[in-house]
């Protein structure tokens, strides 16, 4: 296992800088975002986006955080694990943020397949969120796209 996620199970998640908990996040979104064996540029870039304007990482934490972060992937990162650890140190409406960032992965090729939909599925669970939940950051994460092409 990557050495941040051990980090975690060691430290209390509120003493862990916003660096390595955008790992925890990104982590999460590359994982959507190979669901389809199709990891294009346009998912790099907004995968790097989301972290720029969103969890506020300079560049030099953008490149590193994805770069751990695929490391960790190539590692095979066990998404059971990593959401229930999101899950037991992320409020609610972070938690609900974050599943918006994953749709906006799976949708910005413009394609859900049966793989996506599945994980997107599995992952609604894990989260203990409803399906209404999921609908509406599935469509936060529509508009949120449209507003950025």
């Amino acid at each position: 296992m990557l050495k941040i996620f051990e980090k975690v199970k060691k430290t209390k998640f509120s003493e862990i800088n916003n660096h390595d908990k955008a790992i925890f996040i990104t982590s999460l979104m590359i994982e959507c975002a190979k669901i389809d064996d199709n990891f294009e540029k346009k998912e790099h870039e907004l995968i790097k986006n989301i972290l720029s304007k969103k969890l506020h990482l300079d560049s030099d934490e953008v490149e590193n955080c994805f770069d751990e972060s695929i490391k960790a992937s190539n590692e095979s990162v066990e998404v059971y694990s990593l959401t229930k650890d999101i899950r037991d140190n992320f409020s609610k409406d972070e938690i609900l943020l974050i599943f918006e960032y994953l749709w906006q992965i799976i949708l910005i090729d413009g394609i859900v397949d049966d793989f996506e939909s599945s994980m997107m599925t599995k992952l609604t669970g894990l989260f203990h969120l409803t399906g209404k939940e999921s609908a509406e950051a599935k469509l936060n994460a529509k508009i949120s796209l449209s507003g950025e092409i």
